[in-house]
């Protein structure tokens, strides 16, 4: 048998060492993911995070089959623009004209 080097840990310790390590780990500020901010230039177009995942969303929801009727991706694409739009070209087809 190996001689052994380490101490055995006995229940204090390993409370006072578990809750001074999870104490740490709560107080320390990580910025979240979800904080991230979005670029001010993408902010109100049609790449706007908030204004896609909205889209995504009802369009999903839209044409999910409701009884005997389903709707299709055609169809819902108007219905949601006008619920998730904050702006003009979020409304908009295509992309405006940019003028030089």
């Amino acid at each position: 048998t190996s001689p052994r080097t380490q101490q055995p840990i006995n229940r204090l310790s390993f409370l006072k060492t578990s809750i001074a390590s999870a104490g740490i780990a709560l107080t320390t500020t990580a910025t979240p993911v979800f904080a991230k901010e979005i670029d001010p230039a993408v902010k109100g177009t049609k790449q706007d995070p908030a204004y896609q995942a909205c889209l995504s969303t009802c369009i999903f929801e839209c044409t999910k089959p409701k009884g005997d009727e389903q709707k299709s991706r055609a169809e819902c694409i108007p219905e949601c623009k006008k619920k998730c739009a904050t702006t003009k070209e979020q409304l908009m087809t295509g992309q405006p004209i940019k003028k030089d």
